[in-house]
This record gives C-alpha cells, sequence and structure tokens, in this order.
C-alpha cells in the first residue's frame, strides 16, 4: 500500500510538471507605431485664459489581422523633446503570448486613440505628432489646426435662412443635428457633411419640429 501511494505522488508532481511546463510564455509589447487619419480639434483649455488645449485623435494597426492584434491595444503618449517641445507618440502596447502562431492573412486590426495636450498661446508650435502616416514623418500641431480652419471656411454655407425661431431637428443616417429651424438644421446638415467628407442627399435626410407640440 505504501509503495502505491508512493508511485500515486510521483504521477500527481510528474503530471503538475507537465501542466506548469506547458503553460504559455507571454511578453510585454510596446512599439512605437505610425499614426493615420489624425485630426485635432480645440477644447477647453481651462480657466487661465493665455491656457490652450487640443485633443488630437487617430488610428493605429493593431495587427495584420486579429490573431496578431489579440492582447494589444492603442495608446498616444505626450513625451518631451529637445529644444522644450513635446511629441505626440503612437504606440502599440499589451501583453502577447510569445511565439504566436497565426494565418498570414492581411485583415487588418485598427484601434482609435486620443489624447489631450495642454500649454500657453504658443502650443501649437511647440508640439509635434510624430509619425504621421509613415515613420519618420514630424508635423507641428498648427499644421492641424490650419486645415481645420482651413476646412471650415471652404465648407461655410451661403444660405438665407428667415430668422424664424422653430427649433428642428434634422436626422440623417442616425446622427442628429439642431438648428433655430428647418432652414438652418439643413444648413447645418450640409456644413457637417462637407467638414466629414460625406455626400448627404436632401432626401435621406428627416427634420422634425423639436417643440413641445407641433
Amino acid at each position: 500500500m505504501l509503495s502505491f501511494k508512493n508511485i500515486l505522488a510521483g504521477l500527481t508532481v510528474s503530471t503538475f510538471a507537465t501542466v506548469v511546463a506547458a503553460a504559455p510564455a507571454y511578453r510585454h509589447v510596446k512599439e512605437e507605431v505610425v499614426l493615420q487619419n489624425v485630426a485635432v480639434e480645440p477644447t477647453n483649455g481651462g480657466i487661465n485664459p493665455d491656457a490652450r488645449a487640443y485633443i488630437v485623435r487617430g488610428q493605429v494597426m493593431l495587427g495584420s489581422n486579429s490573431c496578431f492584434a489579440q492582447g494589444l491595444k492603442g495608446k498616444l503618449r505626450i513625451e518631451n523633446a529637445a529644444g522644450g517641445n513635446k511629441h505626440v507618440v503612437a504606440y502599440v502596447e499589451g501583453r502577447q503570448r510569445a511565439n504566436l502562431i497565426c494565418i498570414e492573412i492581411f485583415q487588418p486590426v485598427y484601434a482609435e486613440v486620443t489624447t489631450t495636450v495642454r500649454g500657453d498661446a504658443n502650443l501649437t508650435e511647440t508640439v509635434f505628432i510624430r509619425n504621421v502616416d509613415e515613420f519618420g514623418a514630424l508635423r507641428p500641431l498648427s499644421s492641424f489646426t490650419e486645415q481645420a480652419s482651413n476646412a471650415a471656411n471652404s465648407c461655410d454655407q451661403q444660405a438665407f435662412c428667415t430668422r424664424e425661431y422653430r427649433p428642428t431637428i434634422c436626422t440623417v443616417n442616425g446622427l442628429e443635428i439642431k438648428g433655430n429651424n428647418r432652414c438652418e438644421a439643413l444648413v447645418n446638415v450640409r456644413q457637417y457633411a462637407c467638414l466629414n467628407g460625406l455626400n448627404f442627399q436632401e432626401e435621406e435626410v428627416s427634420c422634425r419640429f423639436a417643440g413641445l407640440t407641433e
């Protein structure tokens, strides 16, 4: 009986050792990557009138398919650079299985990334976004804010609406856009479509009175 117990104990230890040996190994990933589809928009800088703040958005590719992307996420970091400047840098980070074996199918997985940069009135000249669309590219924040301003100007709608106050909500593709009346709401819809490169047809837009009663 004692000999049989020893055999069982030996099997248990051996089985445990096998399980431990078969446990997957992981590696920590932190890789600087290209940032695509960059957009910059101003936001509230705080109570100081000289303070400025901008939201930076973009996309990073986590992997060439869902297998390679597992365990990873995108991140935008703000890093100090030479001359007192700052760089917004995109990373792919996470904990991924070592010796990952995946099928080589190109179905890229992307992640949305965002961060907010803050500073003084010179913020747009001292903050740069790194690796925009390709490695090594370095663009100042000002190039994006000027681009957004130019786009807004080019999308200004020249329309003459009455000043009647009849608040209206227009809906297109599930998005609700408001105006002081139907005419102004439709102007806002067209401006939104222009700014975002969308091609709405007016017959696709439904509008409704937003007051308490019709």
